[in-house]
């Protein structure tokens, strides 16, 4: 084996070994992701971006964080990113919210309600502000405690809950106007 070959191994299993590492954490990166961006195939490209980052800055680290709430840090800040960069394109729908609703239900005509249910709630996610969007998202759906909440988010607890006052008072203020598909 030559020492390229002997390289390249090496970093064919610290990749496989970051990968493992951050299996279980993934889906609910995606789902958070997406959310955040109101596309699932950006959420997607946000979480291959955090792993991206995650994996070279690991490596710079002196030890290794509380790998949840880092990476949904480097998440949540590749997620404000992209919405820096592209803050007109969210107003798309999602096309397959049959992925975030989950195949748990048994009756079909169950998971037909919560299929309606999730599109319209995520296609209301991306009108709130950024923060706001973070908190309720972090809070309601993927059900952190406000003390994670404000140690990810790098905000007070009294921040995290005052967005997440203002943001469910705009989704419930949305969720009484007429959507924009029904005209």
């Amino acid at each position: 084996m030559t020492e390229k070959d002997s390289i390249l191994s090496d970093l064919q299993q610290a990749s496989a070994r970051f990968l493992a590492l951050v299996e279980d954490i993934r889906p609910e990166l995606h789902r958070y992701c997406a959310r955040m961006t109101g596309s699932i195939a950006d959420g997607e490209d946000i979480v291959q971006e955090t792993l991206a980052r995650a994996y070279y800055e690991i490596s710079q680290l002196q030890e290794l964080p509380a790998l949840r709430p880092w990476l949904f840090r480097v998440a949540h800040n590749c997620a404000i990113d992209h919405l820096r960069r592209y803050d007109r394109r969210m107003s798309e729908p999602l096309d397959a919210t049959h992925e975030i609703a989950g195949n748990d239900m048994q009756n079909p005509d169950d998971a037909l309600a919560r299929n309606q249910i999730v599109q319209a709630a995520v296609s209301r996610f991306i009108e709130l502000p950024p923060h706001q969007r973070s908190c309720v998202i972090l809070k309601d759906v993927l059900d952190y405690s406000l003390e994670e909440i404000a140690a990810l988010l790098e905000l007070s607890i009294q921040a995290v809950k005052a967005a997440l006052h203002r943001g469910r008072q705009r989704l419930h203020a949305l969720s009484d106007a007429p959507s924009p598909a029904s005209h």
